[in-house]
């Protein structure tokens, strides 16, 4: 079977021609210069010790060190051009690998690590270490093979038979160990990510009891893996222990032959010595790559792993389009997560304009999230599309969306750094645009009673913040910037008494400036400042409506109230 060089390699060098090719062009004259020490060799034996001649010692010893220093240097720049080619590498793939880890989180709800990051550094640690040098010595193996034939042929039989033998044993390593390295490392994931999940709920997992049990499926993981690993290293150390003697054997054997060579005078003395380190350095890319075969197994499971997550779908690129007016129809929207599975939402449609908001309600299941995701555009539709001033919002420039639209998603999460850079998105902004941002979500008098204000460090999660304080400064965050569409996912499902009034107030207020506002709740108090109200049952449309008629309808007895006053940021 022919090889194939896969992909992400063929992209690689394509960014990287030039120093591709001068490490390669490095690595022949490097092994040419590494004939100097069995030239020294010969020299010294068959010249200098026969004739005592001192000058040919001075000039043998001097050219023999100028190849070695030129060598040394040489192995230094081909090293060098390996790290620039790594660094090439990371600059190439890691921000475009990172974004399809995004949409792939997106598109999938949650459900994918970033694994990929990590394999991608394997890879480029392998692809710039020894075991690359290895790789890039071992064509030149021949030469040294040849020079050997060139003393005796029957030296250079023993040398290709050896070189042969050594290849051979080493793919026997790969089969042998290929198998149980992939278990072990499939085991491995699976005990990293029922770690992670173990440590993300904690505290249900000590308050309900269920340390034990989680315990020993952790444990039957844990040991599954070093099971595999334990074969692997057994037969990798089998076939190392057989490599490492046959290379012994192999030197008495060049020895022993270039004696018989030498008393039959076939070849000089100095031959026999040249002989023997030429098949050593014929035999030590090969001895070098069995050495580091664990890790380049690891490295093609981490390059097939990252290729995998750039075969994933990608969001197309789109030109930005001007800052929106709010418009947004939805029209025959229909989701399913695939083909096998019915639509989570089928054939709803409406429309709302500039200034106009829209409650959605349902039972659990309904569809409401999704169609949450669906208007912001971080899902793609199975069909139909949202279109927000009669644009795809899933096709649209996503920063330049992001500046218009606000999203607050049900389950609230902030980054680790402070309340400010949090709300303001971590973009660059003027303190005033944080703070009318807290004041119109209410939020500005909370942060201020935190211990540093707007400059309180929170750690991943907002882990330090209670479920209230999360929801309101996400609200702060999703109105920051004067977003001309916003979208709350149970806005009101941590706050207390205060801070649904805070919301209520936040309605009128963004109503007022003109932005379209789409809000999921569950409570009846949360609906009655919106226009309208929609409800989903089973994913499709059962009923929309001004929110006078249609609230009765879904809460009997529950009078909408009056709409409270507008209060200025």
């Amino acid at each position: 079977m022919a090889f194939k060089i896969p992909p992400l390699l063929k992209q690689a060098y394509a960014g990287s021609k030039s120093a591709v090719k001068a490490a390669v062009a490095f690595s022949f004259v490097l092994n040419l210069l590494t004939l100097a020490m069995p030239l020294f060799t010969m020299q010294l034996y068959d010249r200098v010790l026969l004739s005592g001649s001192g000058a040919t010692l001075g000039v043998i010893c001097v050219a023999a060190l100028a190849a070695l220093g030129a060598g040394a240097l040489l192995e230094n720049i081909r090293s060098q051009l390996l790290i620039s080619f790594g660094c090439r590498l990371d600059a190439q793939f890691s921000a475009p690998l990172f974004a399809r880890l995004v949409e792939t989180a997106v598109r999938t709800g949650g459900l994918v690590r970033g694994d990929a990051l990590r394999d991608l550094d394997v890879l480029r640690q392998i692809l710039t270490g020894g075991g690359a040098l290895a790789v890039m010595d071992l064509p030149w193996a021949p030469l040294f093979i040849i020079g050997c034939a060139f003393l005796h042929p029957l030296l250079g039989l023993l040398a290709l038979i050896g070189a042969l033998s050594l290849i051979g044993l080493a793919m026997l390593n790969q089969q042998i160990v290929a198998e149980p390295l992939a278990d072990s490392s499939r085991s491995a994931e699976s005990s990293y990510g029922l770690t992670e999940a173990v440590m993300r709920n904690a505290e249900v997992v000590q308050a309900m009891g269920m340390l034990p049990a989680m315990l020993h499926d952790w444990r039957r993981l844990r040991l599954g893996m070093m099971y595999r690993q334990a074969i692997a290293s057994t037969r990798n150390s089998n076939i190392s222990g057989m490599i490492k003697f046959f290379r012994y054997a192999l030197q008495i054997a060049i020895f022993s032959t270039g004696a018989w060579l030498t008393i039959n005078q076939k070849i000089s003395p100095g031959s026999l010595f040249a002989a023997s380190l030429m098949t050593t350095r014929a035999l030590t890319p090969i001895d070098q790559i069995v050495g580091v075969w664990r890790q380049l197994v690891t490295g093609q499971t981490a390059m097939a792993r990252v290729e995998a997550a750039f075969a994933a779908p990608e969001r197309p690129s789109a030109m930005p389009l001007p800052n929106p007016a709010g418009r947004l129809s939805v029209e025959t929207l229909t989701y399913a997560p695939s083909t096998a599975r019915p639509p989570i939402l089928n054939n709803v449609s409406f429309a709302l304009e500039p200034g106009e908001s829209l409650g959605i309600v349902g039972a659990s299941a309904a569809g409401k999230s999704t169609m949450a995701r669906l208007i912001v555009g971080a899902i793609r539709p199975s069909s139909g599309v949202v279109r927000l001033d009669g644009g795809d919002v899933y096709a649209w420039d996503r920063e330049a969306f992001g500046r218009a639209v606000g999203y607050l998603p049900q389950d609230v999460e902030l980054f680790d750094g402070a309340i400010r850079d949090n709300i303001c998105r971590f973009r660059a902004c003027e303190p005033e645009q944080i703070v009318v941002a807290a004041r119109l979500a209410g939020a500005h008098e909370l942060i201020l009673g935190l211990p540093n204000g707007y400059e309180t460090v929170i750690g991943g999660s907002g882990a330090s913040l209670s479920g209230g304080q999360r929801q309101r400064i996400g609200l702060a965050r999703a109105v920051f910037g004067d977003p001309r569409l916003v979208v709350l996912d149970e806005p009101n499902s941590s706050l207390d008494g205060e801070g649904e009034a805070a919301l209520a107030q936040l309605i009128v207020r963004l109503k007022t400036r003109g932005a379209t506002v789409v809000m999921i709740a569950h409570r009846p108090s949360a609906l009655a400042g919106l226009d309208k109200v929609m409800v989903l049952v089973n994913g499709g449309l059962a009923a929309i409506g001004p929110v006078g008629q249609i609230l009765p309808l879904i809460a009997p007895g529950y009078r909408v109230p009056a709409r409270p006053a507008e209060v200025r940021a």
